[in-house]
């Protein structure tokens, strides 16, 4: 006798997530096996953020270009018409470079904090045509770390394309999959929109908090809050389920333009996707569309 049809309907969707927690968890223990007996440094067990970010980085190498071939919404089509300088926060092995043009891009810089993951971004990049315009920057998002290496690249003192970090360095700036591990969401947020030159669009695709209030449900929401128990963000590289993006990009400053939607709004992990575009005047990529 076939179960329900409600259970039928709902639970391969509430449950999925629960297959790639199994898997991080696989691959944490996995790593730790290869710290001791394969690499023999038995002195990183003790630096936990360095084994979560070697942790991660296995999980992804293994398994990251499969978790990118359907992405939701219309990302592909926002991410192909990026235009002038662009920063791609996390991006990390590179998996997503193809859904650019790279015809159209300036330069490109990539700010990933799991080195293990770099070897891979550089050569995507080279693959999808990059080449000399890609730099993969050793960071993470959030400002205290992506502004050095930002300097260090010299892209703050490129003169007529840049200057201060507070006037505005990028075109674009792209987050996809990223804004749920940085640690402080908001302060991260404010600073990529000071990065973001005026009338620079920010691309967005994100999972979050599922909107149970509205389009969403509070089964959903519960499942959320069950996997996090059960260790989603430890084993997930810091990846929370339950941030408020939407609010945290519209109270980052004012924009001209917010066009955000909801994918899967009624899963464990519903997806915003969409963009912004930051106030002021026309930004390097829009000139270059006249």
């Amino acid at each position: 006798m076939p179960p329900p049809l409600w259970i039928q309907n709902n639970m391969p969707t509430l449950l999925r997530p629960s297959l790639l927690l199994l898997t991080s968890i696989y691959h944490f223990f996995m790593t730790i096996l290869e710290v001791i007996f394969i690499e023999r440094k038995p002195w990183l067990l003790f630096n936990l953020t360095k084994l979560r970010y070697k942790s991660f980085a296995r999980l992804w190498t293994k398994n990251g270009e499969e978790m990118s071939i359907e992405m939701p919404g219309p990302l592909t089509e926002l991410l192909s018409t990026c235009k002038g300088v662009v920063l791609d926060i996390g991006p990390g092995s590179g998996e997503i470079l193809s859904r650019f043009n790279a015809d159209q891009i300036t330069a490109m810089y990539g700010a990933e904090p799991a080195e293990d993951l770099h070897a891979g971004l550089i050569r995507n990049a080279q693959r999808t045509g990059f080449r000399e315009k890609y730099h993969a920057l050793l960071c993470g998002g959030e400002p205290e770390s992506l502004i050095p290496a930002l300097y260090r690249s010299g892209i703050l003192q490129i003169s007529g394309r840049a200057g201060l970090a507070s006037d505005g360095v990028f075109d674009e700036i792209c987050c996809v999959r990223v804004l749920c591990g940085v640690p402080h969401p908001q302060e991260t947020i404010n600073g990529l929109y000071s990065l973001l030159k005026p009338g620079g669009r920010m691309v967005i695709c994100e999972h979050v908090a599922n909107p149970w209030r509205t389009e969403g449900r509070f089964l959903a929401r519960l499942m959320q809050i069950l996997y996090t128990l059960l260790g989603w963000p430890f084993f997930m590289g810091g990846c929370e389920l339950n941030r408020h993006t939407v609010d945290h990009l519209r109270e980052a400053g004012a924009w001209d333009k917010i066009d955000l939607k909801y994918y899967g709004p009624q899963d464990s992990i519903p997806f915003v996707v969409g963009e912004l575009v930051k106030t002021g005047g026309k930004s390097y990529a829009e000139v270059l569309k006249e």
